[in-house]
């Protein structure tokens, strides 16, 4: 196994730093429990008894961008925090003094580089496990929600995924019915009810006024025919829809 590494020079920073310092520090990465190794030259301007703050400064740098990165991408870190580094960071306002890094190095030990590459591959396989039942819970919700609310929807749902053949829609009525019922856990629908929710789902497209025209022209058939109790009951289904479709006031 080789060991995954970045070295990588960087310039002064202002003022010609001229005090130097030997930095060794292990750095956690994205993933807790694996760690990042880091080694470079901290250098600064100024006292040389700044030396403890310096080599602070540059640590609290490292963890700072390395705990956004894996260990399976200490290449791509250390490429990026030699980079930082190469900037040069405040050390002190007053006096003014400026601490940088140079030869930055950026290793994983081989035997935890292969463990964190284990690691990494299941997490990814958990995510997409996690996704796939997201999506799963979303279909499920938007089905219960929304398809199989009422009968009437589960029609319409049935028509769109079948060409709107509206032929064969009466072979399967009994069973979105059954269904819808299954699913809401409510009771077996009125005579009403069903003869509204299949006269809508045969003409989906209808605007409220030619609904309201059909339903009332099936109340005076069944007066007519001296139906009186079907025909109130039609009609008390009416009002009902009527009422709920009248915007809030």
């Amino acid at each position: 196994m080789r060991r995954q590494r970045r070295t990588a020079p960087v310039g002064s920073a202002p003022d010609d730093p001229d005090r130097h310092a030997a930095f060794t520090g292990t750095i956690p990465s994205k993933l807790t429990g694996f760690d990042f190794e880091v080694c470079c030259t901290v250098a600064w301007n100024g006292s040389p008894a700044w030396s403890g703050e310096a080599c602070d400064k540059v640590a609290s740098r490292a963890t700072s961008l390395l705990r956004g990165y894996s260990p399976v991408h200490a290449d791509l870190a250390g490429t990026r925090l030699a980079a930082d580094l190469a900037a040069g960071i405040p050390l002190f306002d007053n006096p003014p003094a400026r601490v940088c890094a140079r030869n930055v190095v950026v290793t994983v030990d081989p035997d935890q580089l292969e463990l964190a590459q284990q690691r990494a591959l299941h997490l990814r396989e958990r995510e997409v496990a996690a996704a796939k039942h997201e999506v799963e819970r979303a279909e499920l919700e938007y089905l219960k929600e929304t398809v199989f609310k009422d009968t009437a929807s589960a029609a319409l749902w049935w028509l769109h995924r079948n060409d709107y053949d509206v032929a064969k829609l009466s072979t399967v009525v009994q069973n979105l019915n059954d269904t819808v019922k299954i699913v809401t856990g409510g009771d077996d629908p009125g005579p009403a009810d069903l003869l509204i929710t299949a006269l809508d789902a045969l003409a989906p497209d209808l605007d409220q006024r030619e609904r309201y025209e059909i339903h009332h022209q099936l109340v005076r058939s069944l007066s007519s025919m001296h139906r009186n109790e079907q025909a109130n009951s039609l009609l008390y289904r009416i009002r009902d829809d009527t009422t709920e479709s009248l915007p809030a006031h």
